[in-house]
């Protein structure tokens, strides 16, 4: 199965994207298929965006249909292709996802804009449509939509040599609450023990890692037994050798690095089963997406072992795979049982 991936792999960096397309079609497993779709489609991206949209739009697994549909809409953004990136975003299964896209667009609209000292243009100019304004809003500050034209407060023109407007996203429930600078919830008058949750932990993380980058590390292993858990502060520990509990690494991202990195270090009798130790709760929760998450790890692992040609590493990638399949079979045993 890996094989039949690299394959497409080489017909890309060809050139050949007909072939990549070929041997694709021939990959049985879905999710290594949608790998190799993801990969043609980004390919073809700035030379073919209707192709490429077209190709992102087959690809079997959502979650990876999601993810190449929002880099495509990123991608055409960049290149002010904005009517093809709002295509791509149309696509996108997941609402979240297609939210994301949608505001990037409209922020990349609106730095074009700025960027070029742009008070209006028509909307044709642009290559789009109302009903297109419709998806982008609400848009970003400073620019509005009126007759037909985007127009730009002339008073961001000005400052934008000294500030830059984009859109942020703010995961969870915040409700209407404006979350303050780092450097106002640092000072005197605030203090960790003033906050509530998650705020306490998270201000308390940062300064754990300040301490860190000052190379003060007992302090930081100290602002760790406060918190308990948390996301880089234990995971960049766990490598120091100060933080011996892979499953004080409770946020996912920061999960996935630490696995990443001991797959890249660790022999697999080691670093298999600590995989499934911080993955533990996801593998019992949802087993379908602990194998799809093995399954990518084998795929990263022999990217890797390629570019360096490490044979030890390509080796590590392919037991992987077999592990990723044994649980698969098992998986669907049960749900036969």
């Amino acid at each position: 199965m890996i094989e039949d991936l690299l394959k497409v792999k080489e017909a890309i960096e060809s050139g050949n994207i007909d072939k990549a397309l070929h041997l694709s079609e021939k990959i049985k497993d879905q999710y290594w298929r949608s790998y190799a779709l993801k990969w043609i489609s980004q390919e073809l991206v700035k030379r073919d965006p209707k192709k490429a949209r077209e190709i992102a739009s087959s690809i079997p697994i959502a979650s990876l249909r999601s993810e190449t549909l929002l880099y495509l809409s990123y991608e055409l953004s960049k290149m002010e292709k904005f009517k093809d990136a709002i295509e791509s975003a149309k696509l996108i299964p997941d609402s979240y996802t297609k939210k994301k896209a949608l505001k990037s667009i409209s922020s990349a609209i609106a730095d074009a804009l700025k960027s070029k000292n742009i008070l209006e243009v028509k909307l044709s100019d642009l290559g789009l449509d109302e009903a297109d304004v419709e998806l982008l809003k609400p848009l970003p500050e400073g620019i509005k939509y009126e007759d037909g034209k985007f127009l730009v407060d002339a008073e961001i023109i000005k400052a934008s040599g000294e500030f830059h407007n984009e859109v942020v996203e703010v995961g969870g429930d915040g409700g209407g609450l404006e979350s303050p600078e780092l450097e106002e919830l640092t000072q005197e008058n605030l203090t960790p023990e003033t906050l509530p949750e998650p705020f306490r932990s998270s201000l308390l993380e940062h300064i754990g890692l300040e301490y860190l980058e000052k190379g003060e590390v007992d302090k930081a292993v100290e602002i760790l037994e406060r918190i308990k858990v948390g996301g880089p502060l234990p995971r960049l520990l766990f490598f120091l050798g100060k933080n011996h509990d892979v499953t004080k690494v409770v946020r996912p991202i920061d999960k996935v690095l630490l696995a990443y990195r001991l797959l890249l270090l660790l022999p697999e009798e080691d670093s298999f089963p600590m995989l499934e130790l911080i993955f533990e709760d996801l593998k019992y929760r949802n087993p379908g997406k602990f194998i799809r998450l093995l399954k990518f790890f084998s795929f990263e692992l022999l990217e890797e072992g390629k570019r360096l040609n490490n044979p030890k590493l390509i080796e590590k990638s392919r037991k992987l795979f077999k592990e990723a399949q044994r649980q698969s079979s098992s998986f669907s045993m049960n749900l036969l049982a």
